[in-house]
């Protein structure tokens, strides 16, 4: 039942952003129905070792050195997902007319429009914004902040380096570049290494913006500043509610109690 409301509206989604017409809503549907039927294959051993990963993590201890392991098993399971989901989806993406390319463009192009409503706040309205996304972000998985705690993080997220521009740029450019290759309908395996190196690219901001490593490393060094800011039952609280996402997940693929 899961799979099959998760594949329904997988479609429905899916079918609203590029305002499918019936034909290609059913090849959608019949590849997210492969999709989820291959994911227990394709992506269960990855996602199980890398909760195994974080929850060692989280007991044991998170220093550098399993935050790079946490990372490069991340990257592995997204890249596997991405390519699985962009060889589903460039024969249908090659179908598409120029109307319906013009319409995804302007639904997801409507995504970046929270970004430049934040980005033209003032400057003071900005930093709060980003302070309590950062301990909302933070609460889900800890649990209660202290007040101590709470002070500390907005204090820290007042220091970081504000990137919400460059990265607008880059999605506004990397989406525009997306639709204008789709506009030249150049079949399947073209729109595929499109999509492909897109996803490959999306660490690059473009010219005079910081580089994806040091961007990652300030992510891994916020990260250990987050876990040993926390106590043991809040560390404790992560580790539940990873687990309970993991259950989720296995839920909707068919996978729970294997």
């Amino acid at each position: 039942m899961l799979q099959n409301i998760g594949a329904r509206w997988a479609t429905h989604k899916i079918s609203a952003v590029f305002d499918l017409d019936e034909a290609q809503e059913t090849a959608t549907r019949a590849a997210v129905d492969r999709a989820i039927a291959s994911a227990p294959e394709v992506l269960g051993p990855r996602l199980d070792l890398l909760v195994a990963t974080v929850d060692r993590g989280l007991s044991k201890g998170l220093n550098e050195q399993n935050m790079l392991v946490i990372e490069r098993q991340v990257d592995i399971l997204m890249d596997k997902a991405v390519l699985w989901i962009v060889d589903e989806a460039a024969p249908i993406l090659a179908t598409l007319r120029d109307e319906q390319i013009d319409h995804a463009e302007r639904e997801l192009d409507e995504r970046l429009q929270e970004t430049r409503d934040e980005l033209n706040a003032p400057e003071d309205e900005r930093l709060r914004n980003r302070q309590e996304k950062f301990v909302d972000a933070i609460e889900k998985w800890s649990g209660r902040l202290s007040d101590a705690q709470e002070t500390a993080i907005r204090v820290y997220v007042a220091a970081m380096p504000d990137e919400a521009a460059d990265r607008l740029r880059a999605d506004e450019q990397r989406l525009a570049e997306i639709a204008d290759g789709l506009r030249e309908h150049p079949g399947a395996p073209a729109i595929r290494d499109l999509l492909w190196n897109a996803w490959e690219q999306r660490e690059d901001w473009g010219p005079g913006t910081r580089s994806a490593e040091a961007r990652r490393a300030d992510g891994r060094k916020t990260l250990l500043f987050v876990y040993d800011l926390l106590d043991t039952r809040q560390r404790d609280h992560m580790s539940e509610r990873l687990h309970e996402m993991h259950g989720t997940v296995k839920r909707l693929l068919g996978t729970a109690g294997e």
